[in-house]
């Protein structure tokens, strides 16, 4: 899908000074795809916190704690670990589509 923005020289200016890229929109894909680079450091960064504190992966983490009450950390660790590794699955998604 093409979809026609104008806008401001100065903008334009910034983005190829910034990505040393010829073109606007090469150098706007250039800023997205370094975004995704760095929001998925982030979540990996995450991941493997949660792994080094509960000694295993995700899913197994996940069968492990299923149907137990958990205490307020664990539950938040879990939503917060459930979401990391949702979002680098839709990360790696994104970054081919760039």
């Amino acid at each position: 899908m093409n979809i026609a923005i104008k806008l401001p020289e100065k903008i334009k200016d910034d983005i190829l000074s910034i990505t040393k890229k010829d073109d606007v929109v090469d150098g706007i894909k250039d800023l997205v795809k370094q975004e995704l680079i760095r929001k998925k450091a982030k979540y990996l960064f995450m991941v493997k916190n949660f792994e080094k504190k509960y000694g295993v992966k995700f899913r197994d983490f996940e069968k492990k704690i299923k149907n137990k009450k958990m205490d307020y950390e664990t539950e938040k660790d879990y939503f917060d670990w459930d979401m990391a590794v949702t979002a680098l699955g839709d990360i790696k998604d994104e970054i081919k589509g760039v």
